[in-house]
């Protein structure tokens, strides 16, 4: 627990004193650490999987592309969405790339990056009743679930 002290610098629970200074370097060592370890922060795809009763919706924001851009598949009940990074005119005419946040989580806005992502479906979607549409740089796929299936119980003759 963080708590102010009388002199307004911050200490955690145990009197380990941390200045803001402190903080900035262990955030910059995470963020590196986990650069180096999982990849870029930034890299993750945002996405929402919906229920709605009768069906899935999985929502992809895929800023800047258009839907010949995109590639959605499905196998052993996991979609696969590819897109290339868009062609920005700023970025084209542009020398070098963009710097870099040193910050350990940057704002949450989007990146343009290439999007290689898989999404498992839930074991009652029904991977046959799939259907995707692009518009407005959200790619919005849904997906039937299938019906459950009642087993009968019978009754088992005692010998």
């Amino acid at each position: 627990m963080c708590n102010e002290n009388a002199r307004g610098s911050r200490f955690f629970a145990g009197n380990c004193n941390f200045s803001h200074q402190d903080v900035a370097k262990m955030k910059s060592m995470a963020g590196h650490f986990m650069k180096n370890f999982m990849g870029h922060i930034g890299s993750y795809i945002p996405h929402n999987i919906e229920d709605f009763g009768e069906m899935y919706l999985i929502t992809i924001p895929l800023p800047g592309r258009a839907k010949e851009e995109v590639r959605v598949s499905i196998i052993n009940k996991i979609i696969n969405v590819t897109a290339s990074k868009p062609n920005i005119p700023e970025y084209e005419g542009a020398k070098g790339k963009p710097k870099e946040k040193t910050q350990c989580f940057p704002n949450m806005g989007f990146r343009f990056i290439d999007v290689n992502i898989d999404i498992p479906l839930p074991t009652d979607a029904d991977e046959n009743s799939i259907s995707s549409k692009m518009a407005n740089g959200l790619l919005r796929i849904t997906v039937n679930k299938k019906p459950a299936k009642n087993i009968d119980i019978n009754d088992e003759k005692n010998n």
